[in-house]
């Protein structure tokens, strides 16, 4: 009886999770309407949330004015949740028209045949060109031969100071620190105690995000070889990667740590008592943070959360001789899934997005990116100058153009493999392991798994 309720269980849950996600005809009075005109209805499921979805929604409502062929139902499914429902979508024969993906999970779904080809679409259209874009962003979507997204969105990473503190350590508020040395410099100056209790800190590398894996890319190092193999626990630039961030946790059995370093324990406690990260209590934005890597993003950020807060937005510092070099991070994409109900109609959609209106006036896409200040992945969308007359966004544009742009590779298993990067930081920071010996288990466990999956799907390049 107990088998039977519990088979019972999981049967009633697979019903309602394949209710929720087929496609409905119709839902309120709009697509009524749109249904009566003889509308195709597009489902598109949208990885954004909060005010970007917002504005997804209000470029999407201007499509839908704009002809009387298509209407699209924009659902915002979020970015923890969209690949476990997209897969479970595709193989329910019952996947959304079209949506929106991180380029790191783009990889995988390609790979195991879940995504359409999208070049039969693009190739008479010069908007599409490979020209038109970022190399980084390009090679995020074109993979095996084929281009299975366009991508909407990239971002790149730079340093972020809190000009008042740095006053008050006696620093210059408007000389940011440009190499690794001076990073370490700045962060002891910058990082405050009372006692055993962390009042402020200098930098964190981990915060507000583990980013090892670009670290590692700008320390010199790769992660992947030619056939799509780890390498990370044979690249020494990713040791440095690792040894760096150790250092910014004491030893408590050595008498030589770094003035930066910080005891584990009270680092620990403090990172824990850090505020939310869309928030006025962002650790950054309330001083418990001095200077953080992060996106450009904040240059919508700061001024609604923190409004009073003085800072700056400089290139990352480059460690000692490595050609400095920008982290071009992965791409927000639109794809078609697999099994898509209407394509030529999804198409339809992303041709009108990402193609200049009438008149030559500015694409929707870089309207969206606009809005949400991320960088456009097409360089003369980026180049506009309502994105270059604000003074803090353009550094994060000019270091595109200023530096080499590294970007994770586009593997099948790179979510799983920053996943795994993570985990051991996090181990060699609080000394459960060496450097060395984190990176050879990480990329043991990377082609172990690239392997198996190898048995079953051809990931072969």
């Amino acid at each position: 009886m107990k088998t039977f309720l519990i088979w019972m269980a999981v049967i009633c849950c697979g019903a309602v999770v394949f209710a929720a996600l087929w496609p409905r005809q119709a839902v309120g009075g709009a697509e009524r309407r749109a249904l009566a005109e003889g509308r195709t209805i597009i489902q598109y499921w949208d990885r954004h949330q909060g005010h970007e979805h917002d504005m997804r929604l209000v470029l999407i409502d201007e499509f839908n004015r704009s002809q009387d062929k298509i209407y699209i139902r924009a659902l915002s499914v979020g970015f923890n949740s969209i690949m476990e429902k997209l897969l479970t979508a595709i193989a329910g024969s019952a996947p959304p028209d079209l949506c929106s993906l991180e380029s790191t999970m783009l990889a995988q779904l390609a790979s195991q045949g879940c995504l359409m080809p999208l070049e039969g679409f693009m190739a008479s259209n010069p908007e599409f060109a490979q020209d038109n874009y970022f190399p980084h962003a390009w090679e995020s979507v074109a993979i095996d031969g084929h281009v299975w997204g366009i991508p909407t969105t990239t971002d790149v990473y730079c340093l972020l100071w809190n000009k008042n503190a740095f006053r008050i350590a006696g620093l210059d508020p408007e000389r940011p620190p440009r190499t690794f040395d001076e990073l370490q410099q700045y962060a002891e100056k910058l990082t405050i105690r009372d006692g055993d209790t962390l009042e402020q800190v200098g930098f964190i590398p981990w915060q507000p995000w583990d980013m090892t894996g670009m670290w590692g890319l700008i320390f010199g190092g790769r992660l992947c070889d030619e056939k799509g193999n780890a390498v990370c626990g044979n690249e020494p630039a990713l040791v440095k990667t690792m040894e760096w961030q150790q250092s910014f946790a004491a030893d408590p059995n050595s008498a030589n740590n770094p003035p930066y370093a910080m005891d584990p324990e009270a680092m620990s406690s403090f990172t824990r008592s850090l505020g939310a990260y869309m928030s006025a209590n962002n650790p950054f934005y309330s001083g418990k943070v001095a200077m953080m890597a992060e996106g450009e993003w904040q240059v919508t950020f700061i001024p609604k959360y923190a409004p009073n807060l003085d800072w700056g937005v400089a290139p990352l510092p480059t460690p000692e001789g490595v050609e400095p070099m920008v982290m071009g991070w992965p791409c927000v994409v639109d794809c078609i899934p697999r099994g898509s109900r209407h394509p030529n109609e999804a198409w339809a959609y992303i041709k009108w997005f990402y193609s200049s209106r009438p008149g030559g006036g500015p694409s929707p896409a870089s309207d969206y990116c606009y809005a949400i200040h991320n960088i456009c992945p097409r360089k003369k969308d980026v180049l506009q100058e309502r994105f270059t007359s604000n003074p803090k966004f353009k550094v994060f544009v000019d270091v595109l153009f200023d530096r080499k742009v590294v970007s994770l590779p586009s593997m099948p298993l790179i979510q799983f493999y920053t996943d795994e990067l993570e985990r051991q930081r996090e181990r060699v920071v609080f000394r459960k392991t060496t450097p060395k010996a984190a990176l050879m288990e990480t990329q043991q466990k990377v082609n172990a798994e690239l392997e198996r999956q190898r048995r079953f799907v051809d990931l072969s390049p």
